[in-house]
């Protein structure tokens, strides 16, 4: 499934930059078997990282991996994607009460860690 997930951004990355100075770049980071492949940087935005003494900072910011304008429940090698499919990134602000139960509730608790 991580093929088809680094397919699914390559084509993405190929739609973007057929203008010369177009460019697309992202980096994903492996959560473990669980959680999988999460991307975390598009276009040089990346993700907040929490360092040691950081968990109480924030606003924490995170790339939401989006199928069909919905927050995806799997990581992007973990997901099937149909013909048709959508798929979208927005980089959102963390907060609890919003993202409870979610990938991005997930991932955050991971950097916790």
């Amino acid at each position: 499934m991580l093929t088809e997930a680094l397919q699914a951004l390559e084509l993405t990355q190929q739609h973007i930059e057929p203008a010369p100075n177009e460019h697309f770049t992202f980096c994903l980071q492996y959560y473990g078997p669980e959680l999988g492949y999460l991307v975390n940087m598009i276009n040089e935005t990346y993700d907040s990282f929490i360092s040691r003494g950081g968990e109480t900072a924030s606003p924490f910011h995170y790339c939401q991996f989006n199928i069909n304008g919905t927050p995806a429940n799997h990581s992007v090698d973990q997901v099937m994607v149909k013909a048709g499919d959508e798929i979208s990134f927005e980089f959102e602000r963390y907060t609890l009460d919003h993202h409870r139960s979610t990938l991005l509730e997930s991932k955050h608790e991971r950097q916790l860690r």
